[in-house]
């Protein structure tokens, strides 16, 4: 008896798969409320319940228009779709490339750079432009390139809308993609390579402009979908204006840096600017969007309380503020050399502390998620680094007094790797641990806790912070803190490669759906192995039974059986290929249209 005969209790318990097996004209109602595309043609192992958190819709209203559409003639429904447009794909080129450069020119030259560091014993031992070229692989080719990914794959839903231009977001994709890596080459090779310089000045536009449209169709998607400006929403607009600032500030310190021969000038535009560069990159942009995703996502996924709005908005106020007076005033303290400017960035600082209260507590991360799975663990972590880096920022005039140390470079760099790595990094690990099996429709109870991830990454974290905070008291310290990255990028790695395993497999059975969607109703003899097997897997059978047993063969299927037509596979086997097609269509056609198929069978037998 097939699932569709049998009828189903359906309540808020009822999990998509089953829903939608039995009832397929309610998939209407759930693209409604931004499905599509999500999780293959049964939806994502989950409840309406958890649906109807995640996505913000009325737990009754969703039951009710489901309990509606069930009742009605499964013909006047609307199918599950296999075809997946390019918005609902779009997050996987932007997810991959974001874990492939953090592989490479991000954590692991990063790695590279430390050790060279420890060896030497001197954080100013290395080209402040291979530190500048890490640091901009870091910002935009890993958290920008999975704020983008995640933004036009979530947002879009949130606000139950379709992309805006969805096309743009594959232009965007290729030149923040090309612009991060030539920026990032560029640098490292300034002092060896005469071009250098311009070929960042043309990169850094080019990502500038890439920016303004991505924030553009974000905010043309907000407007079209006419939902409510909630707080989370204004912290999305911050944090894509923040974006743009920091793509134009980061390329007018390019310019200052690398366009200047005298050391002494270079030394005094990167203890001017360095900074204030990273407040906007850290602070303004990612912090601004993490706290404005997490109110709306995480009493979705974990049934946290949901932060009061009017306390939202406060906070926002309160963070954007201290974002910018801790900006103004580390400049004005470099070109006055007046202390007391030094001093009131102990204002801005408890700002950010008190916005982050704010939004953060009422979610009682210190206890339990009481509704958690291998993610929960990521997000936990992660408000315990921000809050870790919080402190240690207020501390930093008593470490300034117990050192004797005017600014440490190393305290402060301590401090941006709690917020980067434990807070940053832990959040993006988290979130794509659970969204990434979400979108390819497999249940995250069934797969890795990644315990293995998260173990390391936090000891990798802590042994950083801890050990490069120690610089300042004793040099000996130098030769371990290489143990952190490498621990650090043991744990990207492992976490990279499951996620990039669960998208591209994601991806091929997306093809295979998308093929038999639109699959002939008999076989012809122009069709391609590759094909024939993709629309009807039972006809492996037949291919196997005339001789054909290396379709059984993965990679000869994902090769050769795709530009090869059954014609020319039967002519080079010596198999009769009317008697072929004939067994083929047998196996695969339904009874109204084996008539034609047969029909065709005789016209190429009397033709051959």
């Amino acid at each position: 008896m097939s699932p569709a005969a049998t009828p189903l209790a359906i309540s808020l318990d009822t999990m998509l798969p089953d829903l939608l097996s039995h009832y397929p004209q309610t998939r209407t109602v759930l693209d409604g409320y931004g499905l599509q595309g999500c999780g293959g043609p049964l939806g994502p192992v989950e409840s309406l319940r958890f649906f109807a958190r995640a996505h913000g819709v009325d737990e009754t209203r969703l039951l009710r228009e489901i309990r509606a559409a069930a009742a009605m003639p499964a013909s006047l429904g609307v199918a599950p779709s296999a075809t997946v447009s390019v918005a609902d794909s779009i997050y996987r080129r932007y997810f991959l490339t974001g874990i492939l450069a953090i592989l490479t020119v991000g954590a692991t030259w990063g790695a590279i750079l430390l050790w060279r560091i420890g060896i030497r014993g001197d954080f100013t031992s290395v080209s402040i432009h291979e530190v500048n070229a890490h640091g901009h692989a870091q910002i935009f080719g890993w958290v920008g390139l999975f704020i983008m990914g995640f933004a036009y794959q979530a947002f879009p839903r949130m606000w139950h809308q379709p992309l805006e231009s969805p096309r743009m977001a594959v232009v965007n994709f290729a030149l923040m993609t090309i612009s991060t890596l030539a920026t990032s080459v560029a640098m490292a090779l300034q002092g060896t390579w005469p071009l250098a310089w311009p070929v960042v000045m043309v990169a850094g536009f080019v990502q500038v402009f890439a920016l303004v449209f991505f924030a553009l169709q974000i905010m043309l998607t907000f407007q079209a979908s006419k939902a409510r400006f909630e707080p989370y929403v204004g912290f999305i607009f911050a944090a894509l204006l923040w974006f743009i600032i920091s793509a134009g500030f980061g390329l007018f310190h390019a310019w200052l840096t690398m366009t200047t021969d005298h050391p002494r000038e270079l030394l005094w535009y990167v203890a001017t600017f360095q900074a204030p560069l990273r407040d906007v990159q850290i602070h303004g942009l990612a912090l601004s969007l993490i706290l404005g995703v997490s109110p709306r996502m995480l009493p979705g996924l974990f049934d946290v309380p949901r932060t009061p709005d009017r306390r939202a908005w406060w906070a926002l106020s309160i963070l954007t503020l201290s974002v910018l007076a801790e900006v103004v005033l580390f400049i004005a303290y470099r070109f006055t050399g007046n202390h007391w400017l030094a001093a009131w960035l102990m204002v801005p600082w408890l700002g950010l502390a008190a916005g982050i209260a704010m939004v953060a507590l009422p979610w009682k991360l210190w206890h339990p998620l009481p509704d958690s799975d291998r993610s929960g663990k990521f997000v936990r972590a992660a408000y315990l680094w921000l809050a870790i880096s919080m402190v240690m920022l207020l501390l930093l005039p008593l470490h300034q007094l117990f050192t004797g140390i005017t600014f440490s470079h190393a305290y402060y760099g301590a401090i941006r790797h709690a917020i980067t790595v434990g807070f940053i990094s832990m959040m993006i690990m988290g979130f794509a641990a659970k969204v990434v099996p979400t979108l390819n429709g497999l249940d995250t109870r069934a797969l890795s806790p990644l315990w293995g991830p998260f173990v390391l990454i936090n000891v990798g974290c802590f042994l950083r912070v801890a050990l490069q905070s120690m610089t300042d008291v004793s040099e000996s310290y130098f030769m371990l803190v290489g143990i952190s990255a490498v621990l650090e990028v043991t744990a990207l790695a492992w976490w990279g490669s499951h996620l990039a395993a669960i998208m591209i497999r994601g991806k091929r059975a997306q093809a295979i759906e998308t093929a038999r969607a639109s699959r002939p109703l008999f076989i012809l003899p122009e069709h391609t192995v590759a094909d024939v097997l993709n629309w009807y897997p039972r006809a492996e059978a037949v291919f196997v039974a005339h001789g054909f047993g290396a379709v059984r063969n993965p990679l000869l299927r994902h090769t050769v059986a795709k530009a090869t037509s059954l014609r020319r596979a039967c002519a080079l086997r010596g198999v009769d290929l009317a008697t072929f097609l004939a067994a083929i269509n047998d196996a695969v056609c339904q009874p109204q249209s084996h008539a034609a198929a047969m029909d065709f069978v005789r016209l190429t037998i009397k033709t051959s």
